[in-house]
């Protein structure tokens, strides 16, 4: 195989935006690193054939399909899917993502991969099918064998990253051709899309009245549910209680502040409501995982 591809992808829209990066790490098969900063976003092409689609869920959350359901991908996660078309559009609850997805179209990839690394005879859609069986997908909650294998793919230097992944990508084959394909817990946990719209008509209520105090009892009623109903719904889609979503909007809201303009951050925290920066500080790397200042450098467009 020749010199190993690298593209990326930029998406926006008025919650955010997001970068992906693609590399071509073996025939038929692609790596793609998120870092999402948005509610969703559409890939804008479709590839059709005998494919399989692996998520890893490293930071957030992202939804996914299930049958006639949706269920949600929270860190750790690990999903193997067989589609018949590549995801047109991928949606994030909590407007932050950091995952990957590995894409194999079998059509194109070779049979066995022990032309690329001795002794390895995985058949990827084999393992697929027996993974998912008369489902859609399968998926591994936290697994041991998921962290192992995923934790150095996020962290290894750009310049062996392409071939670091091609190493990883027919490890993770060679295991997943090992794991009992049990029947999974998301699928007892699949939610309709009735529930779905039911936790957005709160979140989006949530999301507009940022600076009320909205309890769950009035919340319930403006929605014709019981409290139980919007609580349980609520967290299986946003990974997080009611009550708590109000300030991870403030803290999105302050995260694409950091990135677009040239506030300082202690005017971005007193918008949010805090007159201390060491309390916004905090409350803001116990949502993205990182200080204002360190998620500036890291993700800003402009520079204060």
């Amino acid at each position: 195989m020749g010199a190993f591809d690298r593209k990326e992808y930029h998406f926006s829209n008025e919650t955010g935006d997001a970068a992906i990066t693609v590399y071509n790490v073996l025939p038929g098969v692609q790596v793609a690193c998120h870092s999402v900063h948005m509610d969703r976003f559409d890939i804008g092409q479709t590839l059709h054939g005998n494919l399989i689609e692996i998520h890893h869920c490293q930071e957030g959350r992202i939804e996914q399909k299930f049958c006639n359901g949706l269920f949600y991908l929270m860190p750790g996660d690990m999903s193997v899917a067989i589609r018949s078309q590549s995801s047109e559009s991928y949606r994030f609850p909590l407007r932050h993502y950091h995952g990957m997805t590995i894409a194999i179209n079998v059509d194109a990839a070779p049979e066995s991969f022990a032309e690329y690394l001795n002794g390895v005879q995985v058949r990827p859609m084999e393992i697929a099918r027996r993974l998912c069986q008369d489902r859609s997908s399968f998926v591994a909650r936290s697994e041991r064998y998921v962290e192992h294998i995923f934790s150095e793919m996020y962290s290894v230097p750009e310049k062996i990253r392409p071939g670091y992944l091609r190493i990883k990508v027919l490890e993770l084959l060679m295991v997943l051709g090992e794991v009992a394909p049990i029947d999974s817990r998301h699928a007892r946990n699949a939610l309709s899309p009735r529930q779905v719209e039911l936790a957005q008509h709160a979140a989006d209520y949530l999301t507009q009245h940022l600076d009320s105090r909205v309890t769950i009892p009035e919340l319930a009623e403006m929605l014709g549910v019981s409290d139980t109903t919007l609580k349980s719904t609520f967290k299986e889609v946003y990974g997080v209680p009611v009550s708590s979503f109000g300030r991870i909007q403030k803290m999105m809201m302050a995260a694409q502040q950091l990135i677009h303009t040239r506030r300082s951050i202690l005017e971005i925290a007193s918008e949010c409501g805090y007159d201390n920066g060491s309390k916004f500080s905090d409350a803001f790397r116990k949502v993205t995982g990182e200080a204002p200042s360190e998620y500036r450098r890291a993700h800003g467009k402009q520079k204060s």
